[in-house]
């Protein structure tokens, strides 16, 4: 039956559509009772497993800031339960996918987007000088681990089913052979947007992987990658390795992926802190610099992890948040010093920006008495640095 809706799925699926989305920021570990603090043992491991997906870095946990992280990993969960394992309990964890991706950023690591290529593997066995190929419902050890292994690096792999189609539509001595026609054919009744072929003998592993849809392997082909590995393991790493790399984007604190917005009638601290905490929690933002803060106005540089239309999307979502349109062109104006009122600057866009603490944002919106206000009347000279904003938006007071 199984079977059936799997072939129901291929059939109305489109090759644009075949990207699948993994769960990156989930984990379940078994708590062994012989360590010595075996809770907090397993939500290392898992924020580890989290982490090692997120990247595409299998040795993501020996950068020193992830290491400062992992101490307090708690405070990276959002939801946490007990499960188990045969015999064993197991700790379910999910980690919270906004904190995660600010870690990274601030690492200066890279993240592996959730949305993945998924591969059809096409696995070929020798044994006996005789030449088999696995199906999902064989009872293969190296396909089960490639599985396990697979799970684990985030790395979407689909077997084919083996039913009367795939037995007629492909021969062992086509895989073995790395005949593109017939792998192609073949290929195709399947939502992938890869084919990987391995061969099996012995101890060593010989990939050949196709990065295209099987559709273009034969009108478009592209010189496919090749390797050997000595177990399911290493062929993994260096496939996940190859998509990880090609995949990736590293946040840095001065990116090319990035806009500037700004938002008018932000009248006190309160509603600064409220903003500024609105934005971050946004799965478009991987991070935020405050680039100006004059009069009532705050201009952010923000950082993107997805697209400017994903970005707009979601924070017209943001309750008090509403996008208005610039008035003209701010004018060009040279860098240089002169008084200003209400104004604070943050560096400018030839220059790393500094990181502004809380306590420097509330003097600028305090009154006297230290309850948040309206914008004092004090002076205060900066470097003046004009800015035109990506975006503009309006924050509607409650």
């Amino acid at each position: 039956m199984r079977y059936i809706a799997l072939l129901l799925m291929v059939f109305l699926s489109l090759p644009s559509y075949a990207l699948t989305q993994v769960d990156i920021f989930s984990s379940e570990v078994v708590i062994n009772g012989e360590n010595k603090q075996p809770e907090t043992v397993a939500r290392n491991t898992g924020m580890q497993q989290v982490l090692v997906r997120a990247t595409g870095l299998k040795d993501v946990a020996s950068n020193d800031m992830i290491k400062k992280a992992m101490r307090q990993s708690s405070q990276y969960i959002s939801q946490l339960s007990y499960g188990e394992q045969g015999d064993q309990t197991t700790l379910r964890m999910r980690f919270n996918s906004a904190q995660i991706r600010s870690l990274l950023t601030q690492a200066q690591l890279p993240y592996w987007p959730d949305t993945r290529s998924n591969i059809l593997v096409w696995l070929v066995e020798e044994q006996n000088f005789d030449k088999n190929i696995v199906w999902e419902h064989s009872a293969s050890e190296l396909a089960a681990g490639l599985q396990v292994n697979a799970e684990t690096r985030g790395l979407p792999l689909i077997l084919p089913v083996g039913d009367f189609d795939d037995i007629t539509g492909i021969a062992t001595s086509d895989l073995w052979g790395g005949f593109v026609g017939p792998i192609s054919t073949a290929s195709q009744r399947y939502p992938a947007d890869a084919v990987l072929v391995i061969k099996s003998q012995g101890n060593s592993l010989r990939w050949t992987l196709y990065d295209q849809q099987p559709a273009f392997m034969t009108s478009s082909p592209k010189a496919p990658l090749s390797g050997s590995a000595s177990s399911s393991k290493q062929l993994i790493d260096e496939v996940s390795h190859y998509y990880a790399s090609k995949s990736a984007v590293t946040v840095a604190s001065e990116s090319s992926e990035s806009i500037l917005a700004q938002f008018i009638s932000i009248n006190n601290a309160k509603s600064f802190f409220e903003l500024e905490n609105a934005l971050k929690r946004l799965n478009s933002v991987a991070s935020l610099d405050i680039l100006k803060i004059q009069n009532s106005e705050v201009t952010f540089r923000i950082h993107l992890l997805s697209t400017q239309q994903e970005f707009e999307q979601e924070v017209e979502r943001i309750r008090q948040v509403t996008a208005i349109e610039r008035q003209s062109d701010l004018p060009e104006v040279a860098p240089g010093f002169e008084k200003q009122v209400n104004t604070q600057t943050v560096g400018d866009e030839s220059e790393a920006l500094e990181v502004v603490e809380q306590s420097s944002i509330e003097g600028v919106f305090e009154g006297q008495n230290g309850e948040p206000t309206e914008l004092n009347e004090a002076e205060i000279v900066v470097p003046v640095q004009e800015v035109k904003p990506d975006l503009v938006y309006e924050w509607l007071t409650k």
